[in-house]
């Protein structure tokens, strides 16, 4: 059951960052990240008053942490796009995402059985490979002002944000998932707060209150934050009742959805090393699932 929450989890939140993509296209990014945070923050609460559960001091505060960091991590992911290359960043972030749970659970003590070890080694380069985008057309890279062209330094600051951007991601997955049952969703709620809190501080110190207006890029990402709170909601129900080692790299197979999506709606290319990438995610799938 665990892993099948888990691989439900990660397929709403592969589905809320392709929504999410496309309402950074239409509005500002900051924007968008505020309204999705928003958008999950009323959905967890009414969910958290419906479902009940005790109000922990120490579970609200990991969820709070937990979005906090969840937060940077984000900040951090995007900056290390803008640094350096797309196609070693991404990965990068996705597959320490995995890594970090994984190593946790090991130390706690988790034993997953020989099948599922062999799963999660065949998910991991899976991660990396539908993650990975491919590489510019010489003709693009040509065209590219010369201020705007990474260089050696840009490209290490941008792996080292990617990196860290995907150990936040896989710390936010420890943190929620070690909370108490008798919390119900009110870590997430927490932590959706201050992640909230955090970005409405962002659209404020950019002054784009008054750019936030009615329209398709905002319907996107109210959606993006929904399914988001409802990955988070699944995520965390899987990491109560299953392994985190088995949880975290389930769940790190969101670009799946992710690139299928793009593939089917928007009409874009598959990379070989993607549907390779995914094929390798089916095997990882089934195998964990034993």
């Amino acid at each position: 059951m665990a892993v099948l929450l888990a691989l439900c989890a990660s397929t709403l939140f592969g589905v809320a960052d392709f929504l999410g993509g496309s309402s950074a296209r239409r509005i500002h990014p900051t924007i968008t990240a505020f309204a999705s945070q928003v958008a999950g923050l009323v959905v967890l609460f009414a969910v958290a008053l419906l479902g009940g559960g005790a109000l922990i001091g120490g579970d609200l505060a990991l969820g709070a942490a937990a979005g906090a960091i969840g937060a940077v991590a984000l900040w951090l992911f995007y900056r290390g796009l803008a640094l350096g290359a797309m196609s070693v960043v991404a990965p990068l972030s996705a597959i320490t995402s995995a890594v970090v749970p994984i190593l946790v659970g090991v130390v706690l003590g988790e034993s997953p059985e020989v099948s599922q070890w062999v799963g999660i080694v065949i998910a991991l380069p899976a991660v990396v490979l539908i993650a990975r985008e491919g590489t510019s057309e010489p003709a693009e890279v040509a065209t590219e002002p010369v201020e705007e062209r990474a260089t050696p330094s840009s490209n290490r600051l941008g792996v080292a944000a990617g990196l860290l951007a995907g150990a936040g991601f896989g710390t936010f997955v420890v943190l929620v998932t070690r909370t108490s049952s008798e919390s119900g969703l009110w870590p997430l709620v927490s932590s959706r707060a201050v992640a909230s809190t955090l970005t409405v501080l962002a659209v404020l110190a950019a002054g784009l209150f008054t750019k936030v207006s009615p329209g398709r890029g905002l319907s996107l990402a109210l959606a993006a934050g929904i399914l988001d709170a409802s990955s988070n909601v699944l995520l965390l129900e899987a990491g109560r009742r299953g392994l985190l080692v088995l949880v975290g790299v389930i769940g790190s197979l969101y670009p799946a959805s992710t690139v299928v999506l793009a593939r089917v709606v928007l009409g874009e290319r598959l990379q070989r090393h993607q549907v390779i990438g995914l094929g390798l995610a089916v095997v990882a799938i089934v195998l964990v699932a034993v």
